[in-house]
């Protein structure tokens, strides 16, 4: 794992996603691929000469002299190709583009994790535009000793897959079939003719967890360490064990693994004889593997080296973070440890630091929903309030709202703890507290710097209450977030914080509640009656309806899930509410006024999502439990 630098390979795979899916009649200089990937001009430079030779681009000369490359004319664009299908739209492909330009992903990938369409459908469409044939990997008797044969870093490095070998000849399975390099590699490692087939990137990711699952991995890098004994929480030598090979190749399996099934946090958990690892999918935790309590310890230790923390200190709690090139894609890593009864315990946040942000129309809002958010943000000035739990999606609903505000002629300034994502043309203030830099201080500076759009990333204090108020009474829109279960009842916290209930009325344009939901996997979902008696009555319901429910296949991991979606609630202030607030009347008092006043709430939005077969019955039990008991 290197730090902050792609391998050459992956930039090759970048400029050609950029210049294959991406192409223009002129092509593309050198010096602007480097601007759009942020690399030196002669690197890229190197690449785009490598790629010419093998046939992959082609290059011509401008007025000026200067060279331009662009995709070998050998096959239709696939943008235009689904776009003609009738498979998208081409204001879905522009979207899709725009990401892939500032991501350099593949625009195949790009369209599926959007869900503008099926990996059958890609799978079909590449096989057609490539004329090489589409293999589904999850549905192929797949030779594991033929997979084993061949070195881990050839298949992760070049995205190939040898699947069968028949007499001389080897079945590849690419996810860039004209990919000469990797063929010519694996030939050679095989001693074998390559037949290419063609499989995506999402069935490749698929293989590589089973095949070289996380537990098989640590397992392996453990077995080459020399055997020591256990001596305490307190016996080991952190100097040398947190640069010995196997433990970085533990912990390097265990980052590679979490990223590839889109994981957002690592759990490592010591315990009286061995550590458990976990990670974070789609808010729930799964178990991964478990790690000898001196290895555990080294691991963690290696953690806090490379973010620049106390390896010496194992009680006292620490903060850290890392920043990481994996498999092409950087990640922001940050790190929590506290020391525990077995030992140091760490958290791991994974953030990607080039996702794209998310646009209101793809949080889950419903279309009317939508409509009352996007014109609530037209305001000027006020406040608007995102209220839900940890991890209930209120940042990312933040960022879409700044994201539909961001034009040059407003200055935005936020203040965050921690700053998720980069948004071009944004003033991001991270809150330090170490260096005495907390919310209240950095929005007191936010307001001497003539800002149009406030983002405070939370109101935790009286304080942040006060100034965050105040900032929307002289003019200026704020958003943010706070931690309460439903919208009614942010604005009895914000009474119980000190903050006037005039103030109140007068500035809090409206609360977005919300919550986040899994997704049913469109693969293998299927339909059941409802039967359950306390479904019928809880829900109110009709018996006998035709719900759809989990199943689980190789596409979704066996979760019978794949994503999440937002489910929101919006509360504008009324004159009713505004009375109800000036008269200090409990939660469920403003909460019924405001479903009197025709306001769609968690649970019906919930209800609504699982008639629409999105997510199933057992998913909105688990997530919106206080709102339907």
């Amino acid at each position: 794992m290197k730090i902050m630098r792609p391998p050459g390979n992956l930039l090759q795979q970048r400029l050609l996603a950029l210049l294959d899916d991406h192409a223009t009649g002129d092509g593309m200089t050198a010096e602007g691929l480097a601007a759009l990937l942020s690399l030196p001009a002669p690197e890229v430079e190197v690449e785009l000469e490598t790629l010419t030779r093998l046939g992959n681009l082609t290059r011509r000369a401008g007025v000026g002299g200067e060279a331009y490359y662009s995709a070998a004319p050998r096959r239709k664009l696939l943008g235009n190709m689904l776009v003609e299908a009738g498979v998208i739209t081409e204001e879905q492909l522009q979207e899709a583009l725009v990401q892939q330009a500032q991501t350099g992903g593949r625009l195949g990938l790009i369209l599926l994790e959007r869900g503008y369409i099926s990996k059958q459908i890609l799978g079909q469409i590449l096989e057609t535009q490539r004329g090489v044939p589409y293999i589904s990997l999850p549905t192929y008797p797949i030779d594991e000793q033929l997979v084993r044969s061949l070195p881990e870093w050839v298949i992760t490095q070049h995205k190939v897959l040898p699947i069968l070998r028949e007499g001389r000849e080897v079945h590849l399975a690419m996810v860039d079939p004209t990919d000469v390099i990797a063929m010519d590699t694996v030939g050679t490692l095989l001693g074998a003719r390559i037949r290419p087939l063609l499989t995506t990137e999402r069935d490749f990711d698929w293989a590589m967890t089973k095949f070289f699952d996380v537990s098989r991995r640590v397992g392996e890098s453990l077995a080459a360490a020399p055997e020591e004994e256990d001596q305490g929480v307190g016996a080991v030598s952190v100097t040398d064990a947190i640069e010995a090979p196997p433990v970085v190749r533990v912990l390097n399996s265990i980052i590679h693994d979490a990223v590839r099934i889109g994981a957002t946090d690592i759990h490592i958990e010591p315990d009286v004889e061995e550590a458990q690892v976990r990670v974070r999918v789609d808010g729930l935790l799964y178990d991964k593997t478990t790690l000898p309590r001196g290895t555990a310890a080294a691991v963690t230790s290696r953690v806090k080296a490379l973010a620049g923390m106390d390896i010496a200190e194992r009680l006292r709690p620490q903060d850290g973070r890392i920043l990481l090139d994996v498999e092409g894609r950087e990640y922001d890593l940050r790190i929590a440890t506290v020391g525990s009864a077995f030992g140091e315990r760490a958290a791991i946040r994974l953030l990607n630091t080039q996702q794209v942000l998310l646009g209101l129309e793809r949080l889950g809002l419903f279309p009317e929903q939508e409509q009352i958010l996007t014109r609530l943000l037209a305001h000027q000035h006020g406040m608007i309030l995102v209220t839900g739990p940890t991890g209930s999606g209120k940042t990312t609903t933040l960022y879409a709202a700044i994201n539909q505000l961001n034009e040059r002629m407003r200055n935005i300034m936020t203040v965050e703890d921690p700053v998720e994502y980069r948004l071009p043309g944004i003033t991001q203030i991270p809150v330090r507290e170490k260096a005495g830099v907390t919310f209240d201080l950095g929005l007191r500076a936010i307001l001497r710097q003539d800002p149009d759009v406030i983002m405070v990333g939370e109101i935790r204090d009286p304080a942040t209450a006060a100034i965050a108020i105040n900032a929307a009474l002289t003019g200026h829109l704020v958003l943010t977030t706070l931690h309460t279960s439903t919208a009614a009842g942010a604005l009895v916290r914000l009474l119980d914080m000190g903050v006037e209930p005039y103030l109140l009325t007068s500035e809090v344009a409206a609360v977005v509640g919300q919550r986040l939901v899994r997704v049913l996997c469109t693969t293998c979902k299927r339909q059941h009656p409802l039967r359950r008696e306390t479904d019928i009555e809880l829900f109110r319901l009709p018996p006998g309806l035709m719900l759809f429910g989990p199943v689980g296949c190789p596409e979704c991991g066996t979760l019978g899930y794949r994503g999440r979606t937002g489910v929101f609630e919006i509360m504008e202030m009324t004159d009713v509410l505004r009375e109800l607030v000036l008269q200090r009347k409990p939660a469920t008092a403003i909460m019924d006024a405001a479903r009197a006043g025709g306001m769609q709430t968690l649970r019906d939005s919930a209800i609504r999502k699982v008639l629409d077969g999105v997510t199933s019955l057992d998913e909105l039990r688990r997530s919106i439990q206080v709102e339907v008991q």
